[in-house]
Order: structure tokens, then sequence, then C-alpha cells
């Protein structure tokens, strides 16, 4: 029987009839389930796992951005910041659906969660050129006034079913020049963030692999790997011990002045224009979804 829990699908085993509203599971006695939003099936490509939860006999599949929204929301009160339905939904410059950005605010924060459609896929060079499907970042962004990162986490999602990843903090002060913080905070996970590169789930992504400008920003807890979209709840399990992570350090955080906010937007502002500028999933997307579109993305992320 199915529970009411958080589960993850094996989609070959699932059959999707050609209304387009309903999964059948062979072999088992659960029958036919309603999916309450058909209209993202899409998404979930062939040998995909989703995330779902199950209710009374409904299915809502949960992306990545979906799912870490559900878990920091369950501590911190967010609303939907209205007046975004341009970049809410939007299209590919091909016409296609291409997804878009929601943004939430809560208090001392904003939280964005971005779904990205690829259509067919769109060959991804940095990735061997596998056609990509779709690209997905959620990222909490605390007021600058606190002493508190920001936390990001990013996936590319290909046809075949790699699944690329990274995760990290954004620092807009210097740990080297605070040992204690450093120490305080993130040594007691040194433990948790060691199990991450010893699960046989993720193939970890050396830094060199990555671009220059990444190199520069990253923090101790950084963390980038392939996967495929069989192994998708490990990094939903890596995702929310980050967001439990986020949320101790946002609680203990200190409210500083003015002096210290401004000297923490300017550093994030720019690790954020140097990411515009040589960021080559962007460069992609800039080209899948045309210039204004891309432009008003960038810009609801970074302001």
């Amino acid at each position: 029987m199915l529970s009411d829990n958080l589960r993850t699908l094996k989609a070959n085993n699932v059959i999707l009839d050609n209304t387009g509203s309903t999964l059948n599971f062979p072999g088992t006695a659960c029958g036919n389930l309603l999916i309450d939003k058909p209209d993202q099936f899409p998404y979930a490509f062939p040998a995909n796992l989703f995330t779902a939860k199950i209710k009374g006999g409904k299915i809502t599949m949960q992306t990545l951005p979906e799912f870490c929204y559900e878990l920091l929301s369950k501590e911190i009160e967010l609303q939907r910041v209205p007046g975004l339905e341009d970049i809410e939904t939007v299209k590919l410059a091909s016409g296609e659906p291409g997804g878009g950005i929601k943004i939430y605010r809560g208090k001392d924060i904003k939280v964005s969660l971005v779904d990205f459609r690829l259509g067919e896929g769109v060959p991804i060079p940095h990735h061997e050129n596998r056609p990509g499907v779709g690209a997905e970042v959620f990222q909490i962004s605390p007021d600058f006034i606190y002493k508190v990162p920001n936390w990001g986490i990013n996936s590319v999602i290909m046809k075949d079913g790699t699944y690329y990843f990274d995760q990290d903090f954004s620092f807009g002060f210097d740990l080297v020049m605070d040992y204690d913080y450093t120490m305080k905070h993130l040594e007691p996970f040194a433990g948790t963030y060691k199990t991450f590169f010893s699960n046989p789930a993720f193939k970890i992504v050396p830094l060199v692999d990555l671009t220059t400008w990444v190199r520069t920003y990253v923090s101790p807890v950084f963390f980038s790997a392939l996967t495929t979209t069989d192994n998708l709840q490990a990094v939903y399990d890596l995702a929310a011990e980050y967001i439990r992570l986020w949320l101790s350090l946002f609680k203990a955080a200190e409210k500083k002045d003015e002096a210290f906010r401004e000297v923490q937007k300017k550093r994030i502002q720019s690790q954020y224009a140097g990411m515009q500028r040589s960021d080559r999933m962007g460069k992609i997307l800039l080209k899948a979804y045309g210039q204004e579109t891309f432009s008003k993305f960038f810009k609801a992320l970074a302001t």
C-alpha cells in the first residue's frame, strides 16, 4: 500500500494513459491514481524519478525547488510576491512552454524557485553535449544586515537521465577573517558533509571542471556531483540536510549595522555579476529564452 509520506516513483514502472490525467501502477493493488497537475507530467521525462506526495489517491509531483520550499516553509512563513506574472510562466524563444520563476518573501528573507523547461532538449557543452531538458534552482537570500549566507541548489536534467547538481552557501563576509564563526557553525557539519562524498549515488565533480569564477567564491561545504534520475531521492536528502544547516545559521544570526549590510551586498552582487558574465548554463538559457526573458530572470534572482 502507498503511504502518505513522500515517495519516489520510478517512471518506467508507471504508465501514463492517453488522457494525460491518470497513472497506473502495474502489478500493484493501487490501480489508477489521479495527478493533480497533469500538465506538468511531460516534465517528468522518460526514465525519470519524481518525488510525489500521495494523499487520498491523488499524486502531487514535486520538483526539487518545490521540495525545498515545502521544507523551508514549515519553519518560516512565506508569502508569494505578486506582480511577477511575466516571469512565472514563460515560453522559450521557439514558442514552447519554458517554465518560470516564483518569488516568495518572509520576515527578512527572499526565496526563489526556478523551473526551466527546455522542450525536447538543448545540447549542454559542459556535459558532453548531452541534450538538457530542464534546469532548476532554489535559492534563499536573507537580508544583508544579518550575518548569514545565502543558500542555493541548482540542477541540470539531461534527456538520457543524467542529473547534475551543485549547492553552496554564498558568504558576504570573509570566513578566513572569522575563525570563530567558521569553526562554530561549519566544522560540526563536517561529518555529514563527508557522508555525501561517500554516497555511491554521486559521482563528485572536481573543482577543476568548474569555471575559474566559480572557484573564487565556493565555500568549505560546496558540493557538486553527477547522478541519475534513478537516484533523485539522494539529492533531495542532501538538500534537506543543507536547509536544516541554513536554518540553524539563520536562527543564530547576528543582526549587524548598515555598514555591514552594504559590504555583504556589494560582495554578493559582485559574485552574481560575474556569474552573469561567465556562467556556462546561463549562456545556454540566454539562447533558449532570448535576451529579454533571460534578463528578467536574472534581475528577479539578483534583486
